[in-house]
């Protein structure tokens, strides 16, 4: 499958792959086992499809309405709602029983047997979410608190939130990470003309990855990277070259790659298990 997108549950067990053309695959990261491919409304752009994290459903959607819910191990569709619009990323709530719907600054809550939608704005202050009480909107310079907005010097590639602290990714400016109270607590520049993509966290080795791209010349290969920081202090352990033309996403025990490789992490090292997943 030819891949142009792929996402990951948030505890990392389990990721999807998806194409052009909708078609989807959802594998168990740790056993190599793959569900599907299944024919979805999947349309690349955003991140338009999700797992739940025990990755028994999985949910599909493009940008102008339609979303869909499916179980990963037979594919039928469960859930289908075309009164969405603009969709630009997809998230399951912890308990599965909520799809969140994300396009700018606002959120649709959509919960399973109920047919009412809630449109809901001003999100900083509702998230739902405990562990990660904050959103982003992809295009603004700032991270949303519950009641308060932190401003910074330049765009946001992605978050996430982790034991009282929020970590981010900053176009052509390395990561950060606050408190909640938004007090800066490190930052950790990239190399000039590098920013990192996405990030997560490695919590066997309580480790930042920032998943790396080298947008502009001086290039050099691989033009793909992950490092591995310290969550504690930012400090860089070590670097990942990943193959050039591949789509990347984490995993609870490294990084797998559209070609089917696994970039398994260790503490000071990685192993590259060549085509460990059926892509």
């Amino acid at each position: 499958m030819k891949v142009s997108e792929m996402r990951s549950s948030r505890n990392g067990k389990y990721f999807m792959a998806g194409n052009i053309d909708g078609n989807v695959e959802v594998f168990n990261s740790e056993t190599a086992e793959k569900f599907g491919p299944y024919q979805t409304k999947f349309e690349p752009g955003g991140r338009r499809m999700c797992l739940s994290d025990d990755g028994e459903l999985f949910a599909a959607g493009n940008y102008n309405k339609n979303v869909s819910v499916y179980e990963t191990k037979t594919g039928k569709e469960i859930l289908c709602d075309d009164t969405y619009f603009h969709t630009q990323n997809l998230r399951f709530s912890p308990d599965k029983k909520q799809l969140w719907v994300f396009y700018s600054d606002m959120m649709f809550i959509k919960t399973f047997g109920e047919k009412m939608i809630d449109l809901k704005h001003n999100i900083s202050d509702i998230y739902p979410d405990e562990e990660m009480p904050l959103t982003l909107s992809g295009d603004e310079k700032q991270i949303k608190f519950p009641g308060k907005i932190l401003k910074l010097e330049k765009s946001v590639m992605d978050m996430f939130s982790h034991n009282g602290r929020v970590y981010c990714a900053l176009f052509g400016g390395g990561m950060k990470c606050f408190s909640k109270t938004k007090k800066e607590l490190w930052s950790a520049d990239s190399n000039p003309n590098e920013h990192y993509q996405r990030i997560a966290y490695c919590e066997k080795f309580n480790y930042v990855l920032g998943l790396g791209f080298k947008y502009s010349e001086p290039r050099t290969e691989p033009f793909y990277f992950a490092d591995v920081r310290s969550a504690e202090t930012g400090e860089l352990i070590y670097t990942v070259g990943l193959n050039e033309g591949n789509y990347f996403t984490f995993t609870d025990n490294g990084i797998a790659a559209s070609n089917g490789d696994l970039y398994e992490l260790s503490e000071n090292s990685f192993t590259l298990k060549e085509k460990y997943f059926d892509i």
